[in-house]
């Protein structure tokens, strides 16, 4: 990937974490990183384009660091207390998850990025429902959306908030067995 197109990736999902998809446009991107907005659309012909690379990005990105903590992390318990920790660390810095984010702004975004939020989301439940699985629980499936869910929902909080803190708390007593 060319520098160019690592800094506008890197910057449109710093800008969507923080102001949402529909927040910037390329001109603001074009403007912070010093080059012309027809530079942009050389990379991605449309703001679509660029949301499909955010999406698939970020899966690819934390797919990564699941498999990394499948690897390295020895119990479930701990993997999902990582889980909260890095999901925390967003709302340390005021941000929000991508993916989230643009599941917000589900009416605006094409099917082509629906589609792809919804595997997303997909295979996140699957590691999570592992995870409890894994920790003997019956109704895995079931907690991994309620994981999920309160994972963004507390994100939300926090930010709105200014407490980061909210993450770890909603999300706590789900490591309880």
């Amino acid at each position: 990937m060319t520098n160019t197109k690592t800094k506008i990736l890197d910057l449109a999902e710093q800008l969507t974490q923080t102001r949402g998809f529909n927040g910037f446009s390329y001109l603001d991107l074009a403007d912070e990183i010093g080059i012309k907005a027809a530079s942009i659309h050389y990379y991605f012909r449309s703001k679509d384009d660029l949301a499909v690379a955010l999406v698939e990005r970020t899966h690819q990105s934390h797919s990564q660091i699941f498999e990394d903590m499948n690897s390295a992390v020895n119990t479930p318990k701990k993997r999902l207390e990582a889980v909260i920790e890095y999901f925390q660390n967003y709302a340390v810095n005021k941000k929000f998850c991508l993916c989230g984010m643009m599941a917000a702004e589900l009416q605006s975004v094409s099917p082509r990025v629906s589609k792809l939020l919804d595997v997303y989301f997909t295979g996140y439940q699957a590691w999570l429902a592992q995870q409890f699985k894994e920790m003997g629980h019956k109704n895995a499936k079931l907690l991994a959306v309620r994981f999920l869910s309160g994972l963004e929902g507390s994100l939300l909080l926090a930010r709105l908030r200014n407490d980061p803190k909210i993450v770890h708390d909603a999300l706590i007593g789900f490591l309880k067995s």
